[in-house]
């Protein structure tokens, strides 16, 4: 600039200025405000304290074009300094930042961490009719039930309600649920890990528009169980969880066979899966704890023969398995076998020995066993085209496979559209290695353990 005249001085700074104000919306899409609760120490001359900064900081909501492009707000506490004998964040900060909520029209998700809701906190809630997504991990609400405004009114699609599993008699509170499944068009409802959302669900009956319900298991030993699902007729798929620290099956000995005539796709303990998939047109089944070979396979026995996607997780893999699974499913599309690695050896023998040939699974996902704990990229995808070699040969319209070698790190091949069917021979360029990122949750490790000292 020291080149330039006066007047280009001048362009160049309106230049900027201009874009900057276009550049900013696309900045404060997700909004995260993270709170702690020591004071930020005075350094380099600086004087202000937490949560006077943060207060300072949310002031930038009243821009109305940076207000207007708010898709996301997430109000969490700070991973470093977080402190069980801190008590709650600042309530200055939180009754701020909810009372901008009503003036981000563009606003589609909200996610609260250990936030202690008011009724001030709850109206400004419910008055955000275009809020689809709701997030509420380890909160709670002093607010009496009476005192409660009317959330049928809102668009919500989703509900998220958490806290941690040692805390469940702190965080109990089915009122406060009912309240939050008030909204008539919600799609999909994930409470846990206590039983409060069956006695929710007997105060404010499920919307019809319901799809997707998650419990935890221990929701089955309740006599509210059968009442509060043959409640949910429009639910196609049920989930049911496992919650961390909880390892204990309750007995579920009867499900009557009217309920959840609309189920499609279940996902839980093997140990349930006959009541939920007998007689209904389920095309999904998901089993999420570890089974033997053989108990596996005398389940499958029983399930019904259109299941499209078939995910299991077992103790070891044999010849048999593969066989009860195809010889069950024939219109069987997807595959995904977890809980234990699968070297190139056994790979081969058991497919070798199962001699089915199913032509219509287009996709499969397995846990490959390498025999090395680190892999160079190069190697693990000649290791990944070696196992491909072998699948292609048992399912020539193969489409798309998944490889996983590593935690979140996976060899995915894509069959390209112009390459003839059936599939002969993969290319490692075909290949490519994906790296996931751990997904985002807002309860870490940290919000257990805190409930611990």
């Amino acid at each position: 600039m020291s080149y330039m005249t006066q007047s280009s001085i001048y362009n160049l700074t309106f230049t900027c200025c201009y874009l900057r104000w276009l550049a900013q919306p696309s900045l404060f899409k997700l909004f995260i405000v993270r709170f702690n609760y020591v004071s930020i120490p005075a350094t380099s001359g600086r004087r202000d304290t937490y949560p006077a900064t943060s207060l300072a900081r949310l002031s930038v909501l009243r821009t109305a074009h940076i207000a207007n492009s708010v898709n996301e707000i997430r109000l969490l506490p700070s991973t470093f300094l977080y402190r069980h004998d801190k008590g709650l964040p600042s309530p200055q900060l939180v009754d701020t930042l909810f009372s901008y909520l009503p003036s981000l029209v563009n606003l589609r998700t909200l996610v609260c961490h250990d936030i202690e809701f008011s009724r001030h906190n709850l109206l400004a809630l419910s008055r955000i009719p275009q809020l689809t997504n709701l997030e509420l991990q380890s909160c709670r609400t002093s607010c009496q039930f009476e005192d409660f405004p009317d959330f049928s009114s809102l668009a919500l699609e989703t509900l998220n309600f958490a806290y941690p599993f040692n805390a469940q008699v702190y965080f109990n509170n089915p009122l406060f649920v009912s309240l939050l499944i008030q909204p008539r068009n919600l799609r999909k409802i994930s409470v846990g890990p206590a039983t409060d959302v069956l006695f929710a669900m007997t105060k404010t009956h499920p919307p019809t528009t319901l799809s997707v319900l998650e419990i935890p298991v221990s929701c089955v030993q309740s006599l509210l169980f059968i009442p509060v699902i043959t409640s949910c007729s429009s639910v196609q798929k049920l989930s049911l969880y496992m919650t961390t620290g909880d390892s204990y099956l309750p007995p579920l000995d009867y499900v009557p066979p009217d309920i959840l005539p609309n189920l499609r796709s279940y996902q839980g303990p093997n140990t349930y899966s006959l009541w939920f998939t007998r007689d209904r047109p389920i095309h999904s089944i998901d089993l999420v704890l570890p089974v033997q070979p053989n108990d596996i396979c005398t389940s499958i026995r029983n399930l019904s023969d259109k299941i499209e996607f078939f995910f299991c997780k077992i103790n070891g893999i044999d010849a048999n398995l593969i066989k009860t699974i195809h010889m069950r499913f024939p219109s069987l599309k997807h595959l995904t076998i977890s809980g234990t690695p699968i070297d190139i050896d056994t790979l081969s023998s058991v497919l070798s020995d199962a001699k089915v040939h199913n032509s219509n699974l287009t996709s499969i996902e397995l846990t490959m066993g390498t025999g090395e704990s680190r892999l160079t990229d190069g190697w693990a995808v000649a290791v990944a085209n070696m196992f491909l070699s072998y699948l292609i040969r048992t399912y020539p319209f193969l489409e798309r496979a998944r490889l996983i070698y590593q935690p979140q790190v996976s060899i995915v091949w894509i069959c390209p559209e112009e390459k003839k069917r059936p599939i002969t021979t993969i290319e490692n360029s075909e290949l490519r290695i994906e790296k996931e990122e751990a997904p985002y949750k807002t309860n870490a490790v940290w919000d257990s353990l805190r409930f611990l000292s």
